[in-house]
């Protein structure tokens, strides 16, 4: 083997903190640096959302909870739900289901809750002082989102007003939400 290359490096408490509750008997403090090395060139260019929304879709996709679904099959599906002549059912089932995960969202105010929504790509988010813009591609996907928020916000009693527009859904905070 290979005589490793030692260096020295100066760390701040917090981050000497890190270090030392991560490394052990199990994995040594160099065996940690180098594997964050590693890790952060391999991700360097991400920005600080991106990595947010890694960390998101790792709590996600682990979990066992949601997959990876193209955004075709997903319209496709939408559009026979759409067409069957007893589609109360699943938009019933739908409700449901969002007032489920309003019981995940309870302590998040509502941009944290777009945002967090957001990684599921079916809306881009934009924030434009306190106006909160959700756009689509397309307009089944607005209606089941649509339906989706206001099932959430009713059920963690944010008063929150969704204004319809033609690719968009503006969403009016009162001041005291925002």
């Amino acid at each position: 083997m290979k005589v490793p290359i030692r260096t020295t490096i100066a760390l701040d408490e917090k981050t000497a903190e890190i270090l030392e509750n991560m490394s052990g008997p199990s994995s040594s403090q160099s065996n940690v640096v180098r594997k964050a090395i590693r890790f952060y060139y391999l991700f360097k260019d991400l920005k600080d959302r991106d990595l947010e929304n890694l960390k998101v879709y790792e709590e996600m996709l682990a979990g066992g909870e949601h997959i990876i679904l193209d955004v075709d099959h997903l319209i496709a599906f939408l559009e026979i739900i759409e067409d069957l002549p007893d589609n109360e059912k699943f938009w019933n089932v739908h409700k449901t289901i969002a007032k489920n995960h309003a019981e995940q969202f309870r302590n998040m105010d509502v941009e944290h809750i777009l945002r967090r929504l957001e990684t599921c790509n079916f809306f881009r988010l934009v924030k434009s002082g306190d106006d909160l813009t959700l756009i689509f591609g397309n307009e089944r996907v607005k209606k089941f989102e649509r339906l989706f928020l206001e099932e959430i916000f009713m059920d963690l009693h944010k008063d929150v007003e969704i204004k319809d527009e033609l690719a968009k859904l503006k969403i009016k905070l009162p001041s005291k939400q925002k």
